[in-house]
């Protein structure tokens, strides 16, 4: 069922002259109606603008960019960083710098359209992905296997999984769409790159949307010095808009606020995952505020409780629906403990 409403919803959406508490989408630390958030953004408007109608390798150019993506890597852990307009720009552009001539695309089960090369082998199996992966790189010594993934998924995910570990590091260049993880998982929300940057990779790319954990409209690239010199070299760089100066001055201005948020967000799991202790119809990552589960009754029942939650097919209408419980950082303890005593009576 589809929900129309003129206003972004927070802890509450309203449609049809109705308000529902609202426990679905992807603003994890719930920033995107803070007013502390918005009052830095709105600032940072009135030096920026709206949006920037030029290329980065335009003649003049604003030290926001570069500033902001030192405080990006920084927090992550990588050598460098580059912003650009969203995560799935992200995702291609990282694709369009490995030439097919020389490189082997293999998709992870669930990997993001982001990052979905058009003649890249998809797999269903990790165990099989590993092995062709292997049994190409030694037959192959000419070419690349490069490894495409998705650090969140509802099968396995790269922060309890270890999978890649069997891969052939020297030879792989691993990249990984961390779109749900920026933000919220990994020590001060640094994401997975911290736990990857152990692997001796080839080459190690991070990539992915900041909208969902970091509440800013704009997309990252996370990798070596040398890595991000060639993307910044790139045709695709060059020619789309960037991402907003004024969403880049907003993230290195907000850091503190992230925190704030992160702490918010933790207690209002560990209060969820104590009122739900005993149903064990979610599949989730620990640490993590999505909580996936199959039976369509219970979002109906949910709905009729007042309640909605992320329900619609994806990525395409003929997917099965995604369906998930989305705890965010702008929720109170009054809707954490109605949502908990609804479920109990399920």
């Amino acid at each position: 069922m589809i929900y129309h409403t003129d206003y972004f919803p927070s802890r509450t959406v309203s449609s049809n002259g109705k308000t529902y508490r609202y426990f679905g989408g992807t603003a994890y630390l719930g920033l995107a109606t803070l007013p502390e958030f918005r009052n830095i953004l709105i600032n940072n408007i009135q030096q920026y603008g709206t949006g920037y109608a030029a290329s980065r390798k335009a003649n003049v150019r604003l030290t926001i960019y570069e500033k902001a993506e030192t405080a990006m890597a920084d927090l992550v852990g990588s050598e460098a960083a580059l912003s650009v307009s969203s995560g799935f720009l992200a995702g291609q552009l990282v694709l369009r710098s490995f030439p097919e001539a020389s490189c082997t695309f293999f998709h992870a089960p669930n990997t993001h359209p982001a990052l979905t090369h058009p003649r890249g082998k998809q797999y269903a199996s990790y165990d099989k992905l590993v092995e062709d992966v292997r049994n190409f790189a030694a037959r192959h010594p000419d070419k690349t296997p490069v490894v495409l993934c998705d650090s969140v998924t509802p099968e396995q995910n790269l922060y309890e999984h270890n999978w890649y570990e069997e891969l052939p590091a020297d030879r792989t260049v691993f990249i990984a769409d961390d779109s749900h993880g920026l933000g919220i998982m990994g020590a001060e929300g640094a994401g997975i790159h911290k736990k990857l940057r152990g692997i001796p990779f080839r080459e190690l790319l991070v990539c992915g949307s900041m909208s969902k954990g970091f509440g800013i409209q704009a997309g990252a690239v996370f990798a070596s010095d040398a890595m991000i010199r060639r993307l910044w070299k790139h045709d695709i760089f060059a020619g789309a808009s960037p991402a907003s100066p004024a969403m880049l001055a907003t993230f290195e201005q907000a850091l503190h606020l992230y925190d704030r948020q992160r702490d918010r967000l933790s207690n209002n799991l560990s209060a969820f995952d104590k009122g739900i202790s005993y149903i064990n119809v979610f599949n989730r990552i620990k640490g993590h505020p999505a909580y996936g589960y199959n039976d369509e009754s219970l979002t109906r029942y949910l709905l009729d409780k007042g309640f909605i939650t992320t329900s619609f097919p994806y990525p395409d209408a003929q997917s099965p629906p995604v369906q998930r419980i989305v705890i965010s950082a702008y929720h109170t303890g009054d809707d954490i403990a109605d949502l908990c005593d609804t479920l109990r009576n399920y």
